[in-house]
């Protein structure tokens, strides 16, 4: 349905005519039937005022004459998509928005009240992204709930889990919650990694080790602690610790790609300090292939942390 009302809850999808949104929208369709959730289709036409044909020549298309027909062709694109959610997941209710604005600015909009955003991405690389610009990763710098990027095709034959990264910290309790209820939700086991960075690690190549190591045993306690409460709520989960050595996205790198999801935390620290000095959420999705989400920090989270 064609609405200017969003559910909260909901599970909003930016969509374009690109093959990643059609990943995007299979994945957004069984994550809705799982939590039973109402899904919102978005596309952004971008304003009248930036549509047009620079042309010296007379009959230059009417601006907004142009903007209409792109207009339609939004609303043809979002009920192509709606048929592909409502084939894959029969019974969901899909609404349809289309917004006047960039396709960043329509998707963070809408996604005020949603549960989370879901968008396909092509993944170009940290340089072009830098030049050019990345949709995705522009709406994880700056949405207020988590967002699920799914880079290709990630077909497993046998389902291999969920992958959390955690500093053990207050301010990781977001993206852990999130882990153990995306397992919990698909009966998958969760992976818990905890990285270590000291001038030792930063000398050699990230290296992964179980937390059962005796030698561990004081990070194994002190890891488990941090942990008890989102254990405690999700008690199907069969959880996996592991200790990871060197720079945290090159520890989590060491198993993304053999993952059904990964899950990383991330804090806004404005558009410069993420093209300057990037981030674990910034790495990852840029080098793995498989569904990432991204949980931001809560304010008030990081406040207590400190």
């Amino acid at each position: 349905m064609d609405t200017d009302h969003v559910p909260p809850g909901c599970i909003v999808v930016g969509v374009d005519a690109a093959q990643p949104t059609v990943w995007a929208l299979e994945w957004a369709a069984d994550m809705a039937a799982l939590e039973q959730r109402h899904v919102v289709l978005v596309h952004g036409t971008g304003s009248p005022l930036s549509v047009s044909l620079p042309s010296m020549t007379q009959g230059t298309p009417d601006p907004l004459e142009l903007f209409a027909d792109l207009q339609a062709a939004a609303h043809g694109l979002l009920a192509r998509a709606t048929t592909r959610v409502v084939s894959r997941q029969p019974g969901l209710v899909v609404h349809q928005v289309v917004r006047s604005t960039d396709a960043r600015q329509a998707v963070l909009d809408v996604s005020a009240d949603a549960a989370m955003i879901v968008m396909g991405s092509r993944g170009r690389g940290h340089v072009l992204s830098i030049a050019l610009g990345s949709v995705s990763e522009d709406v994880v710098g700056r949405a207020t709930c988590p967002v699920v990027v799914i880079r290709s095709r990630h077909d497993v034959g046998t389902p291999q889990g969920v992958l959390v990264g955690t500093d053990e910290a207050p301010v990781s309790l977001p993206a852990v919650h999130f882990a153990y209820e995306q397992a919990s939700l698909r009966g998958l086991h969760l992976t818990v990694m905890h990285t270590v960075w000291d001038e030792v690690a930063s000398t050699q190549p990230a290296r992964v080790t179980s937390a059962d190591d005796p030698d561990l045993a004081e990070v194994r306690r002190t890891l488990v602690d941090s942990l008890a409460g989102p254990a405690a709520e999700f008690p199907d989960v069969a959880t996996r610790l592991l200790i990871g050595y060197g720079v945290p996205a090159e520890c989590l790198l060491t198993l993304a790609d053999s993952m059904d999801l990964v899950v990383v935390g991330h804090h806004e620290r404005g558009l410069l300090g993420r093209l300057t000095h990037g981030s674990t959420a910034t790495a990852i999705l840029e080098r793995a292939s498989v569904p990432i989400a991204v949980v931001p920090v809560s304010e008030r989270v990081t406040t207590a942390a400190l």
